[in-house]
């Protein structure tokens, strides 16, 4: 009787065990089969053998389709390389791609019926972007052989106008990397302005700036004093030239090193760390639900010379594009950020039934008066450091930064900002690396690409 007792019992579990580990299966299949299908080792499945749907941009410019089994892309080379992180090469090593994320809808997959299925049950899906190509294809091409990024995107609605990233290649005619024995196209696969942190140099003053304006009660009515050299604990803080003596507004147009090396080492580490930190700065930060390339501030081995240049935008201090982009939105729109999106709509082939991915919702991410107070700098500097002839006398608030990167290389060039008329309401960041100054290598790829933008915006106004 204690024989039987002990065998139901190892039955009784048994039968458990099957259950529980057929229903952790099942969870597991729907959860995670379309990873496994479109996993490496399956991509013959959908690059090959399958129908797919198409990827347009904002004006119905077909970016990738599939004709006769085989994925197709834009007839222009310049197109075709200036949105090949956005749209992806048909593989699975550009991650951030729309063909990467949006695998299971563009080739019809349901984890029920897996590929091919019937109509009923599964379709392929076409993907409509908010990018304009064309303006892509022209602001790609002024990077000439430098590698970087320039994003720009409608403050207001958050639709992304222009996204590239530097290096690219052609998906129809694909280099040999094995044989890029100098380096030109290290990091091809990433998409600079989700997947890059760079050292920020002077647009890192714009954070600066707002801490300082929040914390010090006489932060913008005081004299800040620049001998273009300052020994702190016997370390060497410097700037480009002696500004003498000049007050917040004036030391951020001209860009003063030791303004905000001033405004960092009195306020200290933890409350810059902790006024930082709640701009985002250490913190997990996202773009359509695609993990962003974290940007960093962290102080705790800093010397005070040390956290004078992290005020700067050097020392250790990184900054993605994206998340850049993000605080140039919210400072053209009084401190509320609405979040930008590059993927407008997603149909079923042939339909009109589409799901669309409009953003509307704000939230307020920077104070609206700190938000206006910058605005207003940030125009102050526009016009009397770099002249709106740069942006063929369209009204922007802008920054530069000159980024040191050490090892005896150029620096990265930065310029951000955005219009300050919000009937054109357009915020942008352009990094070049190693490209020299940024005036003098972003700026002129941010004028062309806003000038570009602005004339599209005219045209079908």
């Amino acid at each position: 009787m204690r024989n039987m007792k002990f065998r139901s019992m190892i039955l009784y579990f048994v039968i458990f065990a099957f259950f529980a580990g057929l229903g952790y299966y099942i969870f597991e299949f729907a959860q995670n089969s379309k990873n496994w299908a479109f996993s490496p080792v399956n991509r013959h499945l959908s690059s090959d053998s399958l129908s797919g749907g198409k990827i347009f941009d904002i004006k119905g410019e077909i970016l990738a389709q599939t004709i006769n089994g085989k994925r197709m892309y834009h007839e222009s080379s310049d197109v075709r390389n200036a949105v090949l992180h956005t749209v992806g090469d048909g593989s699975t090593l550009i991650p951030t791609s729309v063909q990467s994320r949006y695998n299971a809808e563009l080739f019809g997959y349901n984890f029920i019926t897996g590929f091919g299925a019937p109509e009923y049950f599964s379709s392929n899906q076409d993907v409509t972007l908010t990018l304009d190509s064309k303006i892509c294809a022209s602001v790609s091409k002024k990077f000439g052989n430098k590698k970087g990024t320039a994003v720009a995107y409608n403050y207001k609605t958050g639709e992304v106008i222009c996204m590239v990233s530097l290096p690219t290649y052609d998906v129809n005619d694909r280099p040999d990397f094995t044989k890029d024995s100098d380096g030109k196209y290290d990091g091809v696969y990433l998409n600079r302005a989700l997947s890059a942190a760079y050292t920020p140099g002077s647009v890192f003053k714009i954070f600066t700036t707002m801490v300082g304006i929040k914390c010090l009660p006489d932060a913008e009515t005081r004299k800040y004093e620049c001998k273009k050299i300052k020994i702190i604990d016997g370390e060497k803080v410097t700037c480009m030239q002696s500004h003498g003596k000049l007050d917040l507004k004036t030391a951020f147009s001209k860009s003063c090193d030791m303004a905000f090396c001033d405004i960092a080492v009195e306020l200290g580490k933890e409350k810059m760390t902790s006024e930082l930190e709640k701009f985002g700065f250490n913190s997990l930060q996202t773009f359509e639900g695609i993990e962003l390339a974290k940007s960093t501030y962290d102080v705790n081995s800093a010397s005070k010379a040390g956290l004078g240049w992290s005020g700067i935008g050097q020392y250790t201090d990184t900054l993605n594009p994206m998340y850049m982009l993000k605080i140039m939105g919210a400072l053209a729109n009084g401190g509320n950020l609405i979040e930008p999106f590059v993927v407008k709509s997603i149909a079923v082939s042939g339909t009109n039934d589409n799901q669309k991915f409009t953003n509307t919702s704000e939230r307020n991410i920077i104070s609206k008066i700190i938000a206006d107070k910058m605005k207003e700098m940030m125009r102050f500097t526009m016009k009397n450091q770099y002249n709106d002839s740069l942006f063929g006398g369209i009204r922007m608030c802008a920054k530069t930064g000159t980024a040191e990167v050490g090892e005896n290389k150029l620096p990265h060039g930065w310029m951000v900002g955005f219009s300050y008329d919000e009937s054109f309401p357009i915020a942008f960041v352009v990094v070049v690396e190693n490209g020299d100054f940024g005036i003098k290598s972003a700026g002129p790829i941010a004028g062309a690409m806003i000038k570009d933008i602005r004339n599209d915006f005219v045209k079908n106004k």
